[in-house]
């Protein structure tokens, strides 16, 4: 008994000394998202199977050790190249486990090289360990408070008072709970199928000669894309008109990028021209000017065909419940949060009008998330949503901004990327 507190004495003191502190969190310290990659098989093992795998046995002397390092090679552990390289690594692999715990991903194949179990992102209300740098350097024990997916980190409500709230990284923080995992495998048939998107410039140019012939015109004429928007018909399960209208949105997108990169051009004209204290000539003022015009032609023709495609596409989703406009959306969110409203408004005493208004407000952003909720894969109801926030947030005074990103946007943030 007394070795057993000498022996804890001796630990205490040791680790009193801020090297020593340092050393032991960066050496016995692993985050959950660290412990599947950092805590399985090392490169010497595996390097030792391919090279040698029918060696069973690993008890053998050190003249025998020495002749197969010698066979795999002078390993380069302590260059800056090898740090580098392996910190790199070390940074992609994380990202893979991040787009797997947030379902942003098309191909399991492409995360191969991870460990066959993947740790499950860590949820609010979980006790854990944070790894903080300021104001005091540690391992603090707290309780997340919000899981922030842009920052890639949780915030963290340490016990300590006089540590506070931090916002910690993902690969800093340890659950004190047994963590969950999930087989890479099973990612897989979690995948959502997805319509195919026609985006490619080959293909819509096929499909331009194809859409010009079913409308009487020309393959590489353009009689098609005025005279006959009257026209009914269909190629395929496609509508005649929304294939034209994709068809001249790709050669608008086409002209459009052969604009930009003459803009780009007497840019880097008019630089050199001025490097050299020389005037700008007449004739390539009119040019940038008439490119700007051009330009500004251009993306407004582009929106009136791209809300045209849009209604179209509505029209042929599979999900007919949805609203079609995200104006409409948030005018029904906005009219059934005013409708709770009244209901609501007789159980309490609210006079003031803009506790009144800021309630609404956030009403409304509930039935945004519910909407979210009911059509998980609608990019309108996403739109709306971020209509939403950004229109509340124009309406914040300053003081009241750092009190909504912390309590409301974060979390938002954090629903819409389940």
């Amino acid at each position: 008994m007394n070795d057993a507190k000498q022996l804890g004495h001796r630990l205490r003191n040791l680790l009193r000394h801020k090297k020593s502190h340092q050393w032991v969190c960066y050496e016995f310290f692993y985050a959950n998202i660290d412990r599947t990659l950092l805590g399985g098989e090392n490169d010497f093992r595996a390097c030792l199977k391919e090279s040698f795998p029918n060696l069973k046995s690993r008890n053998l002397t050190r003249a025998e050790w020495r002749n197969i390092k010698r066979v795999i090679g002078k390993p380069r552990r302590c260059s800056q190249a090898f740090l580098a390289e392996e910190r790199a690594l070390l940074s992609n692999k994380r990202q893979k486990i991040r787009q797997l715990q947030q379902q942003k991903f098309v191909d399991v194949s492409y995360y191969r090289d991870l460990p066959e179990q993947i740790p499950l992102s860590l949820v609010i209300g979980t006790r854990v360990t944070g790894l903080l740098h300021e104001p005091h350097f540690g391992l603090f024990n707290g309780v997340i408070d919000a899981v922030d997916t842009k920052s890639h980190g949780y915030r963290i409500t340490f016990d300590r008072e006089n540590i506070g709230t931090h916002t910690v990284p993902d690969h800093e923080v340890l659950s004190l709970d047994q963590p969950e995992f999930l087989p890479l495998s099973s990612f897989q048939t979690r995948i959502k199928p997805r319509r195919p998107i026609l985006k490619s410039p080959m293909f819509l140019e096929i499909l331009g000669h194809q859409v010009a012939e079913a409308l009487g015109g020309k393959p590489n004429g353009q009689t098609f894309m005025s005279d006959h928007d009257g026209e009914t018909g269909a190629s395929g399960q496609y509508p005649i008109k929304l294939l034209a209208l994709m068809v001249r949105v790709s050669k608008m997108l086409a002209l459009k990028k052969k604009r930009i990169y003459e803009l780009k051009s007497m840019n880097d004209e008019v630089e050199r021209l001025h490097s050299l204290d020389q005037k700008v000539p007449v004739e390539l003022k009119k040019s940038y000017a008439s490119t700007i015009l051009d330009l500004e032609k251009l993306n407004n023709d582009l929106d009136d065909h791209l809300k045209a495609v849009q209604i179209y596409s509505n029209e042929l989703s599979i999900d007919t419940s949805c609203i079609p406009d995200p104006d409409l959306i948030r005018q029904k969110c906005s009219n059934d949060a005013k409708e709770m409203l009244d209901k609501s408004k007789a159980n309490y005493e609210i006079s003031s009008e803009s506790s009144l208004t800021m309630i609404s407000q956030m009403m409304t952003l509930m039935f945004h998330l519910k909407l979210l909720a009911e059509n998980e894969d609608n990019s309108l109801q996403m739109r709306a949503l971020n209509d939403a926030m950004s229109e509340l947030k124009s309406k914040l005074q300053p003081d009241e901004m750092s009190n909504f990103e912390d309590n409301i946007e974060l979390h938002v943030n954090y629903i819409k990327n389940i």
